[in-house]
């Protein structure tokens, strides 16, 4: 069975959620026998082929249907938001012989691969990554911020080529992260076919810290408490400063890709204001397989993801592996596999009154949240899942 992972952008330059997803089914699949791809277009990245691990990875020109396009705007859709035109990418769809479309975008992307998959009678499956039918209305304004006083062109060729419907209206079957998100599609799209579908994780074993602190100036004697996610307003890094201004002996710890440039200022801004620049390092970035990221777990103290929006959080995931006691805002998809007091602590969204009580509780419940953590890592490996998506794949197909 040949595989079509349809995806916006794949770069291990600035590795996300999405990214590491598509790359686990990929590689589980292969192992299973199955000739997964993963074609995309080359935001982030460049045009080309390369083969890593045995999957292929193909990447395609692309272009936003705006004007004036400045490259600050253009990189700010590429990290987020972007919803291009990319002719070869379909060209290489129609001519590669697949014998399913698996969609990890939406907008345009997503709508062309399900006409063409209708026309060559490919089964079309759409996984909802970024939570399409829950992101907060104040967080779609800012993701659509580059485009503001611009001419779009876009609209006239999505029309003359009857591109006007959502995609998730046209694909075979819906893929969500969370029980939220399952509701909100069928309301949304009724009668559609909607499945449940969580990411899942592969244990890792940590290496010792080792010189970790000592390279990136974490001093010895600081509690470390580490966010690993991409730096972006969703993420919600800012109250990590609050909560850091109210407690003593720690060191914030940041690490992941820039999304939003500005935000990544207004935290070292924040950070200056409040007198707790001392205590924060960032890192923008590091490789999935780094070994630095994987030290990092092991230096930390607690982990905390604040998100104000999340439609799953794998970093929760890592979290419970590493086992690292998890404090996570009750938002989105955390609140399907996250029971307060049991495999973490939650808080309530933004409040940092609440996070401060969470944090407060870690060394009184340390113990019961680490064989909470093990209990629910047994229901999301990728091998199981995986397996439940071939079958999937396999009931499209008859």
């Amino acid at each position: 069975m040949k595989i079509a992972h349809i995806i916006r952008r794949f770069t291990f330059r600035e590795w996300g959620g999405t990214e590491s997803v598509v790359w686990n089914i990929a590689l589980q699949q292969k192992e299973q026998g199955l000739l997964p791809e993963i074609i995309c277009t080359a935001a982030l990245d460049k045009v080309g082929c390369e083969v890593i691990d045995g999957i292929t990875i193909k990447r395609f020109p692309y272009f936003y249907p705006y004007f004036p396009m400045p490259g600050k705007d253009r990189l700010a859709l590429d990290k987020k938001g972007g919803n291009p035109f990319t002719p070869e990418l379909l060209k290489y769809l129609r001519e590669g012989a697949f014998d399913i479309f698996h969609i990890h975008a939406g907008g345009r992307i997503a709508n062309y691969s399900i006409k063409l998959g209708k026309a060559l009678r490919v089964p079309c499956i759409m996984s909802l990554h970024g939570g399409a039918c829950a992101i907060p209305e104040n967080e779609m304004k800012l993701m659509l911020k580059p485009l503001k006083h611009k001419f779009s062109y876009g609209g006239i060729i999505d029309r003359v080529l009857k591109m006007r419907k959502a995609p998730e209206s046209q694909a075979d079957l819906l893929l969500a992260l969370s029980n939220e998100e399952v509701g909100k599609l069928k309301t949304c799209y009724p009668g559609k076919r909607v499945e449940l579908f969580p990411n899942g994780i592969l244990h890792r074993e940590l290496p010792d810290a080792g010189s970790f602190r000592k390279k990136y100036g974490i001093p010895e004697d600081k509690k470390v408490i580490l966010c690993i996610s991409r730096i972006d307003y969703q993420k919600n890094q800012k109250i990590l400063l609050e909560l850091l201004k109210n407690i003593s002996g720690t060191h914030l710890l940041l690490i992941g890709p820039v999304t939003a440039r500005w935000y990544y200022d207004e935290i070292l801004e924040t950070a200056e204001k409040l007198k707790v620049k001392e205590h924060l390092t960032i890192i923008p970035g590091l490789k999935p397989d780094s070994t630095d990221l994987l030290q990092a777990l092991k230096t930390a103290y607690c982990f905390i993801l604040p998100s104000r929006h999340e439609p799953f959080g794998i970093a929760a995931l890592e979290a419970l592996d590493a086992q690292v006691p998890l404090i996570a805002s009750a938002v989105g998809g955390l609140k399907d596999f996250l029971i307060d007091g049991k495999n973490a602590l939650l808080f309530k969204d933004n409040d940092c009154g609440s996070l401060l009580e969470a944090y407060n509780k870690i060394e009184m419940v340390r113990e019961d949240l680490l064989a909470g953590s093990k209990v629910t890592l047994q229901e999301y490996n990728w091998q199981s899942i995986a397996l439940k998506l071939t079958n999937i794949y396999r009931e499209l197909q008859k």
